[in-house]
């Protein structure tokens, strides 16, 4: 791109009075500044939008509607879309955060005009802003920079097992406007998020830049719209989109060389949901962890053990009990530890 492109960002809110101020902070501090900002509140009732009409910059674009709640969370994006009119689009989420480089380092991504989503690595807080943990990019640079396209096909169709379901956060994302009008803009899935569907179907459209830095901060907290949300119901939802996704898009998939066996995707969708709901109560703990909420998880790591009584899952419940004694997690640094160790190459044999 010959001129400095605008930077579209979108962002819905819903009572993220807490945060909110942090996250228009790092928007206005950001070293890039050809940007304009759409924010949609969703009908906050705890002084969020008091908080945004007091910041005085013609860039803002605040919308307050009535709440609509989250099934329409797709139809907002799409009307905060309708309203920009920038050559690139990125999300934030009202409750996260960007460190102040991060459009500048995307915004380069796209001089390659073959790049239609550029992302990065992400940081997750909790409430206070304490560093909880760290997403890092695919060790598989195929899927991660979806080169050739539709490899990313792999990640998202469940044929490659990642350490985690989803692996781009929507607050580190940058789109090409272009790409996204071309699919029709935010894809909408029944009970799911946006983000998967919209990332799977450009998928066929262009290459990824996966670029090694954090380029969000993912706010984790007990009032956060991901908790309250039954991640069983996601995560089928999510299964559901695929099987449309595939019907949809035979053809194209044909087009870019894309082999599957739909059985063989059946089964391992299964099987997949199968080990989903074995380690749901686990996986659930752990997350209850991060943002303090340690008798809910000793609740939850309780299920588990009920299926899994082995040695390492009474060691880690220890943990976690004695976390909710000391009212401070104990759990993570020990993993986090260990993950370290296993890291390092072993000198002798």
């Amino acid at each position: 791109m010959g001129r400095k492109p605008i930077v579209s960002v979108l962002t819905l809110v819903f009572n993220h009075g807490p945060y909110i101020k942090e996250t228009i902070d790092s928007v206005l501090k950001q070293t890039y500044q050809n940007w304009e900002w759409i924010i949609i509140d969703d009908g906050s009732t705890d002084g969020t939008g008091d908080v945004i009409k007091n910041i005085k910059d013609s860039r803002i674009r605040y919308l307050c509607q009535e709440n609509t709640g989250f099934d329409s969370q797709v139809k907002n994006y799409n009307k905060a879309l309708s309203m920009s009119s920038g050559d690139l689009v990125a999300m934030l989420d009202g409750d996260d955060y960007w460190p102040e480089y991060k459009l500048e380092v995307q915004v380069k991504s796209f001089d390659d005009h073959g790049i239609i989503l550029s992302y990065g690595e992400c940081c997750l807080i909790n409430q206070g802003g304490k560093s909880i943990g760290y997403m890092d990019l695919s060790d598989n640079a195929s899927i991660a920079c979806n080169t050739p396209i539709g490899s990313s096909l792999k990640a998202f169709l469940k044929i490659v097992k990642l350490k985690r379901y989803l692996f781009m956060h929507n607050s580190t994302v940058m789109l090409k406007r272009s790409a996204l009008l071309n699919i029709g803009g935010f894809i909408y899935a029944p009970m799911a998020h946006g983000d998967f569907p919209t990332w799977t179907r450009l998928s066929l459209e262009g290459r990824f830049s996966a670029i090694p830095a954090c380029l969000g901060y993912w706010r984790r907290h007990p009032s956060a719209a991901t908790f309250g949300r039954n991640p069983l119901h996601l995560f089928d939802a999510g299964i559901s989109f695929l099987k449309g996704f595939i019907l949809e898009n035979e053809k194209k998939l044909k087009e870019i060389g894309f082999s599957y066996d739909i059985d063989d995707l059946e089964k391992r969708w299964q099987e997949t949901r199968k080990e989903f709901v074995t380690y749901h109560p686990y996986n659930t703990a752990l997350q209850m962890m991060k943002p303090g909420l340690f008798e809910k998880s000793k609740s939850e790591f309780l299920s588990f053990l009920e299926k899994d009584r082995s040695l390492k899952s009474g060691m880690i419940y220890s943990l976690i009990a004695l976390s909710s004694l000391l009212n401070f997690d104990i759990l993570h640094p020990v993993i986090d530890l260990k993950e370290r160790l296993r890291k390092i190459p072993m000198l002798y044999k």
